[in-house]
């Protein structure tokens, strides 16, 4: 009898001992997963129990699909650097080229022609510089890293921008007055470049001696920035198609632009864990109200 009770629990002993490898293997292989720094390895069959086996072939050709995923982003990323270098000499020759011929005593058809080329070039160059932004967030190539701050620190960034529209004559209401700090969670470069986004779309659909008035709404787990206007709005069927990329409606054919901003404006505030939300009536105006986090 205890010669059995020995054998048993020297069993059990093993067991345990191996149980215990077998748990620690587990571990490490899972760590080395998390990190991004798992290595391929000969491992004796024999020794590896077959849960370990299969999770190692699991974690070996995750880690060759996520080297592979960097690479093409690092591919990606090369090319839109090249196309953003390749692109600024031509269009900036061709700006000044334009220029040139804009001073030059032509008759006016000719002037007429040079005016058009320079709108168009700028015109290509503002869709360029949009979709590298575009195609950089895709691919996250260039990341948001929202922190907690002072709303305060946002609004007055965006000062530029009333200042830049003053020949447009657009009355700016800017509602912010607060004695206590209202805190909210924003890249503050990114989060400038999406709500520029909304207040120049604003500026473009309405006319002038208009209103915009920007807003700041504290709420419970949000803050939300409210951009309003009394331009020409946007109709119902329209609303959720606004945020897609290139969408433009027939009705502002004859205002430039190409499609990309209110996509961008909602990519980032998205990335950020806010979001966007939209109220407009035809012809009375758009409501945009942007919604950071205060987590």
């Amino acid at each position: 009898m205890s010669v059995t009770v020995i054998l048993l629990a020297g069993l059990l002993i093993y067991v345990l001992v191996r149980l215990h490898r077998e748990y620690d293997m587990l571990d490490k292989m899972l760590d080395s997963a998390i990190e991004g720094n798992f290595q391929e390895k000969r491992f004796d069959e024999f020794m590896l129990s077959r849960l370990e086996s299969k999770l190692y072939q699991f974690l070996s050709s995750s880690s060759l699909g996520r080297k592979k995923v960097e690479e093409e982003r690092g591919k990606v990323e090369e090319l839109i650097a090249n196309i953003s270098h390749q692109t600024k000499t031509p269009i900036t020759t061709i700006r000044l080229y334009a220029g040139l011929l804009e001073e030059k005593d032509l008759p006016e058809e000719e002037h007429l022609l040079a005016r058009r080329i320079a709108e168009q070039n700028d015109r290509m160059a503002f869709l360029i510089e949009n979709l590298v932004k575009m195609s950089r967030l895709e691919n996250g190539i260039v990341a948001v890293h929202p922190v907690k701050q002072d709303i305060a620190v946002l609004m007055e960034s965006l000062a530029g921008i009333f200042e830049k529209n003053e020949e447009r004559k657009i009355f700016f209401d800017l509602s912010y007055r607060s004695q206590e700090p209202i805190i909210a969670c924003y890249d503050l470069k990114w989060t400038v470049e999406a709500i520029s986004n909304i207040i120049e779309n604003a500026i473009k659909y309405t006319d002038q001696n208009g209103k915009i008035k920007i807003s700041v709404i504290p709420y419970q787990s949000f803050t939300a920035i409210e951009i309003k206007d009394n331009g020409i709005g946007i109709a119902e069927e329209e609303q959720a198609s606004v945020f897609l990329r290139f969408f433009r409606s027939e009705k502002v054919n004859d205002k430039k632009g190409v499609g990309l901003g209110l996509y961008l404006a909602r990519e980032i505030i998205t990335k950020q864990g806010g979001y966007i939300s939209l109220q407009s009536e035809e012809g009375k105006g758009s409501c945009f109200r942007i919604f950071l986090s205060e987590r």
